[in-house]
């Protein structure tokens, strides 16, 4: 099994489908930025860039290097907590898949 899947299998719930979605999002949109497990989760490297995905107990997150983008989140994100590099996301807040997903192209974008 690949090991992001067997990363992604470790988990249940809304974790494991945040995940899928994400980990789908990036296979189906950018099969050309290959994979991996770094740093203990799923990360998606290109030119010197990356984001990433973790789940921990009670929120997602959203990890690059791209630290303006964590800049423009904390603005569309209100329900967010930052880190350095990171937007944490409550699994109830449904709505920020959809900025997530933006969020990855406009890094993909402005880093390619």
């Amino acid at each position: 099994m690949d090991p992001i899947d067997e990363y992604m299998e470790r988990f249940d719930g809304e974790k494991r489908e945040w995940l899928h979605t994400f980990v789908g999002y990036m296979r189906k949109h950018h099969p050309e930025i290959p994979g991996r497990i770094s740093y203990q989760m799923p990360m998606f490297k290109f030119d010197g860039m990356y984001v990433a995905f973790s789940a921990a107990s009670d929120h997602f997150t959203f990890h690059t290097l791209d630290f303006d983008m964590i800049e423009e989140l904390k603005s569309l994100l209100p329900k967010a907590k930052f880190g350095k590099g990171s937007a944490k996301v409550p699994y109830d807040d449904r709505t920020a898949v959809v900025i997530l997903f933006s969020a990855i192209e406009k890094v993909i974008g402005r880093n390619r």
